[in-house]
């Protein structure tokens, strides 16, 4: 019979309420994450109290625990203010500065710092078309000029 980990697999941390994630696992059930390592694009593997060496880790997409965006009362979300919504799409020192103090949450920070990295690179993007849609505009204009 496999014994369940007893100390952090290799890379991996205990989760002290980083994240907010149940994995699925072979009972059917979903358990919290009990050793977890962050990945890129706002990803976490974990494993649960009952994983063993041997067994794989669980990979699962971060988000921001439910209580901070649910409160169930039908109420719509207020805006973001300006300040806000500005260092979101900022410089990246302006960014980064934004993403650390997140980081540095004591809870649930991991989910905070995945959302706000999925808002930077959707405004990335959407700047960019943006500015591909400005550039077809030109040629439009140029070829009827023409």
């Amino acid at each position: 019979m496999k014994r369940p980990f007893e100390e952090a697999p290799p890379g991996y941390k205990e989760n002290r309420g980083k994240v907010d994630v149940n994995l699925p696992c072979k009972d059917g059930r979903r358990h919290p994450a009990k050793w977890i390592k962050r990945m890129d694009g706002g990803k976490v593997a974990g494993y649960t109290k009952d994983n063993s060496p041997g067994d794989l880790p669980l990979i699962t997409d971060l988000y921001a625990p439910k209580e901070y965006y649910n409160n169930n009362n039908n109420d719509l979300a207020g805006a973001l203010p300006g300040w806000f919504l500005s260092a979101l799409g900022g410089s990246g020192t302006t960014f980064a500065t934004l993403w650390r103090e997140f980081d540095k949450l004591a809870i649930h920070n991991w989910g905070f710092v995945a959302k706000i990295d999925r808002y930077h690179m959707m405004d990335k993007q959407c700047q960019s078309l943006c500015s591909q849609i400005d550039l077809l505009k030109q040629e439009i204009q140029t070829a009827r000029m023409e």
